[in-house]
């Protein structure tokens, strides 16, 4: 069973939640983080990918509950992917 490959969209906003948490898997960041690397009239497209990354079945991005919001990680298997896509 072949993995599902990730959009164009999934694959820009795993490359700027690597950005934000600055390559760290232990990092939480706001979904604002995220979106703050998009140009203003993309950012709904970026937060809706965000939500289609975390979803996604090999687990490239994590969400963690806060007392304040939600916020984001990046997974070990989302930094190899980027490497494997020659990206970082």
């Amino acid at each position: 069973m072949s993995e599902k490959p990730l959009t164009q969209e999934q694959i820009a906003v795993l490359l700027a939640l690597y950005e934000a948490t600055k390559g760290s898997i232990h990092a939480h960041v706001p979904k604002r983080a995220v979106q703050a690397h998009f140009r203003k009239d993309l950012r709904g497209f970026a937060g809706e990918a965000l939500d289609e990354l975390i979803r996604h079945p090999s687990r490239y991005a994590i969400k963690h509950p806060t007392k304040g919001e939600m916020t984001y990680s990046i997974t070990l298997e989302g930094i190899k992917k980027l490497k494997e896509m020659k990206l970082i």
